[in-house]
C-alpha cells in the first residue's frame, strides 16, 4: 500500500489522482494522463487502494496533492487529451467553483448533473478537505455521488456540470450495486435523491434494473455485438 508520484511537477497548476487496485493493469490510463495537452505543469498521482477501501485512497490522493485544483479519475479508464485543459480552464474561468462534474462514455454511462461519477471530477482541494473529503461509510457504492451532494451544501462554492468535460470509460464497472448504500443515501438525503435518482421514469426503471443484476451482462454484450463502444471512446478522446 502506498502514494506514488507517477508524475511530478514543481508547481502544478492541476494535481491528478487515480487510485488503483493492485491487480489491475492501470498503464493504459496512466499512459492517457502522460499525454494531455495542457500548457501548464501537472502531476499525477497514484494510490495503492489493495487494502484500504476506495474514499480513503482518494482522500489520501487530495491531501498528498500540490495543486489547488485536483483531478480524480479511475484506474480503468481513458482520459480525452484535453481532458485537464478543461478542468482548469473551467476553474480559471470561475474562482467560486469547488467541484466539476462531466459525461462519461463507454461502458460505463453518465450524462446528466448531480451524479458526480468518480472516474470523472475536479475539486479545490482545500473544499474537498473541508467537507472532510470522501466517506468510507459509502464505499465501494455511491462515495463519490454522496460526496458531490456534501459538497453542493457545506462547500463554500459552486458545483457545476460541464458537458465538454467528457471521460471515456471503456470496461462495464466492476463495482456492483449495494441495496443497503443505496437506502442509506436516500435516507441521508431524501430531497435530493428523488430530485436526482427519480427524476425519470427511466432514471428509476434503471436502478431497478442494475440491482437486480440485469444491466452490466447486457452493457457487455452490447460492446461484444454492435461494436459501439471503440468509436464511442474515440470520439470523447479525440483520436482519429
Amino acid at each position: 500500500m502506498g502514494t506514488e508520484y507517477v508524475r511530478r511537477a514543481a508547481s502544478p497548476a492541476v494535481s491528478v489522482v487515480v487510485p488503483s487496485v493492485p491487480a489491475y493493469d492501470h498503464g493504459p490510463t496512466i499512459a492517457c494522463l502522460e499525454a494531455q495537452r495542457l500548457d501548464a505543469p501537472y502531476e499525477i498521482i497514484l494510490v495503492d487502494d489493495g487494502e484500504i477501501d476506495r474514499s480513503e485512497a482518494r482522500n489520501r490522493g487530495l491531501e498528498a496533492a500540490s495543486a489547488e485544483v485536483v483531478a480524480l479519475t479511475d484506474d480503468d479508464t481513458r482520459p480525452p487529451a484535453d481532458w485537464l485543459a478543461t478542468a482548469l480552464a473551467a476553474f480559471e474561468a470561475n474562482p467560486g467553483l469547488v467541484c466539476l462534474e462531466g459525461p462519461v462514455y463507454g461502458g460505463c454511462r453518465s450524462f446528466g448533473p448531480r451524479h458526480y461519477v468518480g472516474c470523472n471530477l475536479a475539486v479545490r482541494r482545500e473544499a474537498a478537505l473541508d467537507v472532510g473529503g470522501f466517506r468510507s461509510t459509502f464505499s465501494e457504492w455511491r462515495e463519490d455521488v454522496e460526496f458531490g451532494w456534501r459538497m453542493e451544501t457545506e462547500a463554500d462554492g459552486d458545483c457545476r456540470f460541464e458537458p465538454s468535460f467528457r471521460m471515456c470509460h471503456p470496461r462495464v464497472p466492476r463495482t456492483a450495486f449495494d441495496a443497503e448504500l443505496e437506502a442509506t443515501l436516500r435516507r441521508e438525503y431524501p430531497d435530493r435523491y428523488d430530485e436526482v435518482m427519480n427524476a425519470t421514469l427511466t432514471r428509476r426503471l434503471y436502478r431497478r434494473a442494475r440491482a437486480a443484476g440485469i444491466t452490466q451482462p447486457l452493457q457487455r454484450i452490447r460492446n461484444a455485438l454492435r461494436r459501439r463502444l471503440r468509436g464511442e471512446c474515440r470520439a470523447a478522446t479525440r483520436i482519429d
